[in-house]
This record gives structure tokens, sequence and C-alpha cells, in this order.
């Protein structure tokens, strides 16, 4: 039964590390805070970008992305992130 569990396990790791190695680079590259324009205030501010998100989003083949933290929340914190365009979809 072991022989099982061995060829099942060889599978999974066969599969999982070609993904992970094609999706880390934009895990690494979306962790990066960036500093765009505020298109509400007109100010610059710091963005976080939502990594978790923009690996999925990837995987799936959209390229979108999400703000995970920025300068000027809590009080525009339902901003529309059109600064995310100031990112581009590379993230």
């Amino acid at each position: 039964m072991w022989v099982v569990y061995l060829f099942i396990s060889y599978l999974i790791l066969a599969l999982l590390a070609p993904t992970v190695w094609a999706l880390w680079p934009i895990w690494r590259r979306a962790r990066t805070v960036r500093q765009v324009t505020c298109p509400a205030f007109g100010a610059s501010a710091l963005v976080t970008v939502d990594p978790w998100y923009a690996v999925r989003r990837h995987a799936l083949g959209n390229f979108e992305l999400r703000v995970k933290n920025c300068t000027h929340w809590p009080e525009c914190r339902d901003c529309g992130q059109d600064c995310l365009a100031q990112i581009g979809t590379a993230a």
C-alpha cells in the first residue's frame, strides 16, 4: 500500500512543482510596496497589492489586481482603486 501512496505523492509533487515555479515571481512582485498617485486625492500614496489574489487571478488567466493596503485608508477605503492602472498587469 505504501507504493500507492508514494506514487500519488510523486504525481502531486510533479503537478505542484511547476505551478509553484511559474507563480512564485508573481507573488514576489505583488508583495512590494508601490508609490502611486491617488486619482481621488491627487497626492502620492503607498499601495500594497494583495499577493494571494494576484496569484489566484494569474493562475486563472486573469491579470486583475486588488489593493490590500493604502496610506489613504481608512478615510478612502471604498475607492474605485483606479490607481491600479498605474501599477499595470505585470504586478
